[in-house]
């Protein structure tokens, strides 16, 4: 029987959906989220057995640093979000990656970055006021060392907007996805309801504030940030992955 679905800290949206997130966010954040997640380390430009460090900006459960850390056994990472109870579960899934991997608590909207080869991000660029995006980017570039790699993945629009037919079929995946969850007892009708009753009560208070952007609008940002060779390389519906490179050193291969 699944455990039924309570929120936590309500002071804060992911304060209150930590302890069941990665049970429940696949589920209801419809096809796009579990497969852009799947798909982010078969993009990281380096060979498996290669040493490389990465940074996650706005980690949350440290769902997509696990998978980097286990696809690339020679890779380091550091791990940021700003909301502690989020990264109290990360920092109980990274255990197993002990000597490999920092959970740093901090805003990435002002944090410092350090240097490293890779900067990631998943489902938190909506989260990121389009007043703060273009310096974002540019401590994301700065970070990189020469021909290092930005990789993005969000929800996000892109190119002619899609009519009703083709947002209607999204929702009956999303539809289908949910009903498969609850039918193999993965989750219950009662708390995907709760869940998503709490999102839109936590936006109504003003604690779950998200922002509409553009994947060429974030493209344009990234070049004007520094990022050399930026392109959309992977899209479900509105879960889209963009990357973008910052320049090699003169001679370098």
């Amino acid at each position: 029987m699944t455990e039924a679905w309570q929120p936590g800290n309500r002071d804060t949206y992911f304060g209150a959906v930590a302890e069941r997130y990665d049970r429940l966010q696949p589920i209801v954040a419809g096809p796009g989220y579990s497969a852009g997640l799947s798909f982010m380390p078969d993009l990281v430009p380096h060979e498996r057995d290669d040493a490389f460090t990465f940074v996650e900006l706005g980690c949350g459960t440290a769902t997509l640093t696990c998978s980097v850390l286990e696809r690339f056994p020679q890779a380091t990472g550091i791990a940021i979000d700003g909301e502690a109870a989020m990264l109290g579960v990360a920092r109980r899934k990274l255990a197993a990656h002990a000597g490999r991997v920092e959970a740093r608590e901090a805003n990435v909207l002002e944090c410092d970055l350090p240097d490293c080869d890779v900067v990631l991000s998943s489902f938190m660029f909506h989260h990121v006021p389009p007043e703060g995006l273009g310096e974002l980017l540019r401590r994301a570039a700065r970070a990189l060392r020469p021909g290092g790699c930005l990789m993005i993945l969000d929800s996000m629009r892109a190119g002619p907007e899609w009519g009703e037919q083709i947002g209607t079929q999204r929702r009956r995946l999303r539809d289908r996805q949910v009903a498969a969850a609850i039918g193999s007892g993965r989750a219950t009708q009662e708390e995907i309801e709760a869940r998503w009753d709490l999102k839109r009560q936590m936006k109504v208070e003003g604690k779950d504030v998200e922002y509409s952007h553009s994947a060429e609008g974030i493209l344009s940002a990234m070049s004007d940030a520094g990022f050399d060779d930026v392109g959309l390389v992977w899209r479900v519906f509105a879960s889209t992955i963009l990357i973008g490179f910052v320049p090699r050193q003169e001679g370098a291969p």
